[in-house]
């Protein structure tokens, strides 16, 4: 039973690798949690603004990766022979993990505009 089992997991270990490895770029980067301006310290405003920037920079990284293997993968097909196009549905998924990461970017950062305005209306207004 235990053989059986180990083995059943390892089928389904090796018929899942070609997914986990379809990105080169890994998961897309976490975003840091919100903080509520009207209760955060000072030090807790300077951690979010430093979590942001950690999270922008990741992802901007993650999305030129998602680009970059994109124009790989173009290139190759391209290239071999015969020269073929690039599946429209791979273009398609990473635009779509492209778009996704900058909408989150977007939201993340307008929820930390909003604490830093509420913080500075409570403390220094």
């Amino acid at each position: 039973m235990f053989l059986r089992l180990c083995a059943g997991f390892a089928l389904a270990m090796m018929t899942a690798a070609p997914a986990l490895a379809a990105s080169a770029c890994g998961s897309p980067p976490v975003a840091p949690a919100s903080v509520d301006g009207n209760t955060a310290t000072e030090a807790q405003i300077k951690d979010a603004v430093s979590d942001f920037k950690t999270f922008q920079t990741e992802s901007d990284t993650y999305q030129s990766c998602l680009l970059a293997d994109l124009k790989k993968q173009e290139a190759e097909a391209a290239r071999s022979s015969p020269p073929k196009t690039l599946d429209p549905a791979v273009a398609q998924n990473i635009d779509a993990k492209v778009n996704d990461n900058q909408k989150l970017k977007e939201k993340v950062g307008g929820e930390l505009n909003g604490a830093i305005i509420a913080y500075k209306a409570k403390h220094h207004g």
